[in-house]
């Protein structure tokens, strides 16, 4: 932050105090709601207005108006003193209670984080994780979450965002199906495996178009090509032997030390979307929250051999 004059922050007291009057519309109702007098409300609003050069409201009679520049500086300070209650509702919650409310991915948590889990609770014994999964857009000025994990591209509206992970796809299918192609195991199999049935993937309705132009393929028709909401059902759906389903390689790893899939061809895309660890402004500095956040990308580092 700069040092010259338009650099000095106002009051925050008397932000505090111009966002209630603002939203209300009166300095009586501001008032009541701060528990301070009027006469205070209004000391506080016209020293904000002297220390910014400019009038925020039209007073006329009785009447309060905003004016078109006390109009948008409200709604500019009103995020800015939601993000800042939401880092600190974060804050407290954490180091009161020792919680992380941890949001991700429905197959992220179900094939990658709760099987590792345990590492961090004999890491971390005093730490309550409390795991939910789903693909909505976290609020966190809003929604009960600490740590989130999501696959998309940046910036992240109200979140302080960590690449995590690139997403590398690959092709896999159930190894009786493998067995029943006249398959080389290069990447010449690309078009036979393509002509295969293919699993398709509901919210990601790009996967197939982007791998196959990343592999100089032509796209598959996928007009009769059963869709799964997940990753995991997709998992199941190939294991079974129903087609070829195209993978984020580290949620197949398992699937295939257990022999449920093979990867036929070695041929991978990287996805121009990657995995992302998200918390709330400022929450990173929260012990609990630094903690599992930590946890996360030595683990993700482990496994990638960085």
């Amino acid at each position: 932050m700069g040092s010259g004059p338009n650099d000095r922050l106002p009051s925050l007291k008397a932000i505090r105090c111009f966002e209630v009057a603002a939203r209300h519309g009166s300095f009586t109702l501001a008032a009541a709601e701060l528990h301070v007098t009027q006469g205070a409300v209004s000391r506080l609003i016209q020293s904000l207005e002297e220390d910014l050069g400019t009038p925020l409201f039209d007073r006329q009679g009785r009447t309060l108006r905003l004016t078109a520049t006390g109009e948008a500086y409200a709604q500019q300070v009103r995020g800015a003193l939601e993000q800042i209650a939401a880092a600190s509702r974060a804050v407290r919650r954490t180091h009161d209670s020792g919680l992380v409310r941890v949001n991700v991915l429905p197959t992220f948590a179900l094939r990658w984080l709760v099987p590792r889990l345990h590492r961090f609770r004999a890491r971390s014994p005093d730490i309550l994780v409390d795991v939910t999964s789903s693909e909505a857009v976290i609020d966190f000025r809003t929604d009960p979450v600490d740590v989130a994990v999501r696959n998309g591209l940046a910036p992240w509206p109200t979140a302080t965002a960590h690449r995590l992970m690139e997403e590398d796809v690959g092709l896999f299918c159930a190894p009786a199906l493998a067995a029943a192609l006249p398959l080389t195991g290069k990447p010449e199999d690309l078009p036979t495996l393509l002509a295969q049935p293919l699993l398709y993937h509901s919210t990601r309705p790009d996967g197939w178009a982007e791998f196959c132009a990343a592999t100089g393929q032509p796209v598959p028709d996928l007009t009769h090509a059963p869709a799964f909401e997940h990753f995991f059902m997709i998992i199941e759906a190939a294991a079974a032997g129903m087609g070829i389903g195209l993978l984020p390689l580290f949620l197949a790893r398992a699937e295939v030390s257990a022999g449920r899939l093979v990867q036929p061809v070695p041929h991978t895309a990287r996805r121009t979307k990657a995995y992302y660890l998200l918390h709330a402004p400022g929450a990173g500095h929260s012990g609990p929250v630094r903690a599992f956040c930590d946890w996360l990308r030595e683990e993700v580092a482990a496994e990638s051999g960085g």
